[in-house]
């Protein structure tokens, strides 16, 4: 290699620029992928936040970014819930499959429970424990 300058601790300009670039180079072969944020947010009769799904879609799939529950209020159905009209909204704007990752202490048998396929694994992330992807068809 030749002797090239590198930063570790690049600007947000600079990763901005990064971003634009590997976007433009991607809507060049396949077009534009069309993110729209797809998040949904749950809250007790007081208003408060008790659980929230964030992802989004892209390409004619979902993806599931983070689901979350209150320990208070988790096995009430409530990340079932989440996770279904997130499905739903998903399939009204076109989306044909939905992936997403979850760790071993996480949540990979609730998902499975919910018609998700592992798809691959990550061992020893970290030490001990997996890391899962997995995919559903929707519709």
């Amino acid at each position: 290699f030749d002797e090239v300058a590198m930063n570790i601790t690049p600007t947000e300009n600079e990763i901005k620029y990064i971003r634009e670039e590997l976007n433009q180079f991607n809507n060049e072969r396949v077009g534009e992928d069309g993110h729209t944020p797809l998040n949904i947010v749950e809250y007790d009769t007081n208003g408060n936040i008790i659980g929230g799904i964030l992802g989004g879609t892209y390409w004619g799939w979902m993806y599931v970014d983070i689901l979350w529950v209150h320990k208070n209020h988790r096995y009430k159905g409530i990340g079932s819930k989440l996770l279904c009209e997130a499905e739903k909204e998903a399939v009204r704007r076109g989306c044909h499959h939905v992936h997403l990752d979850t760790m071993s202490w996480q949540a990979p048998e609730f998902y499975q429970k919910h018609g998700y396929e592992v798809i691959g694994i990550l061992p020893d992330i970290p030490n001990g424990n997996q890391k899962y992807l997995l995919m559903k068809a929707l519709r």
